[in-house]
């Protein structure tokens, strides 16, 4: 049921790099090559993404994990690094990150709005789970990209907030640090709050309407008045 009094009656997060610190993963590859830790990981995540929406584009589906570890192995190779420990489980370590700063309370006080609120993200079904029960928030839908085979930003990703929630896309908020997920979900009608990583940040340039940028304390009062 929709509340003329509010923006929106649900809200959902994207995972990595939003709700989950990026951060720790520099220490992680840092066990690979010591001094290069950070290096790595940038590439890793660029790489990550990259096969993510090509596998998308061509229809090539694997789940997140897979992804994971592949574009953690073509990292090393392109940095000329030999790997001396498992790759499966460094590449486990994205489910082992961190809440970031200021999240938990965030998601409490839009709870405690009224509103639901959920996780939409490219992670594997198995690692979504793994990692709400480990955050233990009390979201209300938990929902992986494993239900449409697809990556973000594709269309049928967004959809499923829709189809989980019953209400139209204008009225469901989501969030995230990603510029790209940030265009992909306001191309798709969600209402999108961005947390631009910096103040020189930009999302690219495909004709969608800028989103609110904004910080985790400010996403209470974006969604409810």
């Amino acid at each position: 049921m929709t509340s003329p009094s509010r923006p929106v009656d649900a809200v959902f997060f994207d995972l990595f790099g939003t709700l989950l610190s990026l951060g720790p993963l520099d220490d992680a590859c840092d066990r690979l090559a010591p001094g290069r830790g950070a290096e790595i990981a940038a590439l890793w995540r660029a790489r990550q993404l990259e096969a993510s929406w090509l596998r998308t584009a061509m229809e090539r589906w694997v789940d997140f994990d897979v992804v994971s570890r592949d574009a953690l192995r073509v990292s090393l190779d392109e940095l000329g690094i030999e790997a001396r420990e498992d790759l499966a489980t460094l590449a486990g370590a994205f489910g082992g990150l961190p809440l970031v700063d200021g999240a938990g309370d965030a998601v409490a006080r839009l709870q405690k709005a009224g509103l639901k609120t959920g996780i939409l993200t490219n992670a594997s079904a198995a690692t979504l789970a793994r990692v709400a029960s480990r955050l233990d928030l009390g979201f209300d839908h938990l929902l992986s990209v494993d239900e449409v085979l697809r990556y973000k930003p594709h269309p049928s990703v967004y959809q499923l907030a829709v189809d989980a929630t019953g209400l139209p896309a204008d009225r469901i908020g989501f969030v995230t640090s990603n510029g790209w997920d940030a265009v992909g979900a306001g191309a798709f009608g969600l209402r999108v709050a961005w947390l631009r990583p910096g103040p020189t940040g930009t999302v690219p340039a495909v004709g969608v309407p800028e989103p609110t940028i904004t910080t985790w304390p400010e996403i209470p009062r974006i969604f409810t008045s």
